[in-house]
């Protein structure tokens, strides 16, 4: 079996441009450009990791925040899995070591340099990411306007049926904050969170309260909650990213919690005419998906039809409820 090496990469971000460096002459993959990083050492966190690496080969000093995704590529001698986390620039001014080169690339000039092939797929991760929250930024009144006037009234149901009349929800990526209104006039205790600042802003108007920014990959509470509900908000996280997102989901959770997830249905993922990248499931891949995680148990999985814009749409739903520890 080859052996498996652990390496981390940091997705530096400045002024909407990407930080890439060319591996320079005489070094594995020399010519090839790729996010900075580097090996995971005995008893390190990636994070860690990250920290010492951006030290070490570019002289910076870092803040290292969400997780984005995992590559994994067989080099024919050894097999690369790659962890990118994004990464915020606190000091230092990029000095080149193990590179002989480095630019700041727009998103669509991320396809204009030759990548590691570990790399290729953590691009495609973030330029997926980083479209869809440009979309939402650009757009979040219309949006908001848009899927207030959804009647989705129906799926409420069974989701509050798990739950007592004093339940606290978490609503995870809250949009216009139509379901937390919801929620809101039937007496329970919502927290609404957005991962995008102006579609958060447009639903603190809505709902005259605070709706705080917070993405599914930072999301940091400890059994906290009730209910989590997620509807038509996972569906934009990258595939690789859903197992610790749900991760987080569980942790957020009290003790038999429940969470609602709803998911476009698709046998692949897709990008719609607005630029949004969608992460789909049909009812078998999302049974896949919950049945291999230990922390929760499957209530009902679902597929049903709504108006969508000027068609309909799909969907597939899940109820889960988090295993009692």
């Amino acid at each position: 079996m080859k052996k498996q090496i652990d390496v981390t990469a940091a997705i530096i971000v400045k002024d909407n441009k990407v930080f890439a460096a060319r591996r320079k002459a005489g070094m594995h993959l020399a010519g090839f450009w790729e996010f900075p990083g580097g090996k995971l050492e005995v008893g390190e966190t990636p994070e860690q990791c990250l920290a010492r690496e951006l030290q070490e080969e570019l002289q910076i000093t870092t803040r290292v925040g969400a997780f984005v995704g995992v590559s994994v590529f067989d080099y024919g001698s050894k097999v690369v899995r790659l962890m990118a986390y994004q990464v915020e620039h606190l000091d230092g001014g990029f000095e080149l070591i193990d590179h002989d080169a480095m630019c700041w690339l727009g998103l669509d000039e991320l396809d204009s340099v030759e990548w590691a092939p570990a790399d290729i797929p953590l691009v495609e991760q973030y330029k997926a990411m980083a479209a869809t929250e440009a979309y939402y930024t650009a757009n979040a009144q219309a949006y908001c306007a848009e899927t207030r006037a959804f009647d989705v009234g129906d799926l409420y149901r069974p989701f509050l049926d798990q739950l007592t009349d004093d339940a606290h929800i978490l609503e995870l990526g809250c949009g216009s904050g139509r379901d937390s209104k919801a929620f809101m006039d039937k007496g329970y205790t919502v927290t609404p969170v957005d991962g995008n600042a102006e579609v958060a802003a447009c639903a603190e108007q809505y709902l005259g309260r605070p709706v705080a920014v917070t993405t599914f990959q930072t999301l940091d509470y400890h059994k906290a909650f009730d209910g989590v509900w997620a509807s038509a908000s996972l569906l934009h996280c990258p595939r690789p990213q859903l197992p610790d997102v749900l991760a987080r989901i569980s942790q957020a959770l009290k003790d038999s919690g429940v969470a609602y997830l709803s998911f476009k249905w698709g046998d692949a993922d897709s990008v719609d005419n607005r630029g949004r990248h969608f992460t789909n499931f049909t009812e078998d891949s999302l049974t896949g998906l919950l049945g291999a995680l230990t922390d929760f148990i499957v209530i009902k999985i679902w597929t049903e039809t709504k108006p969508l814009q000027d068609g309909e749409q799909q969907w597939v739903n899940a109820l889960v409820r988090k295993v009692a520890r």
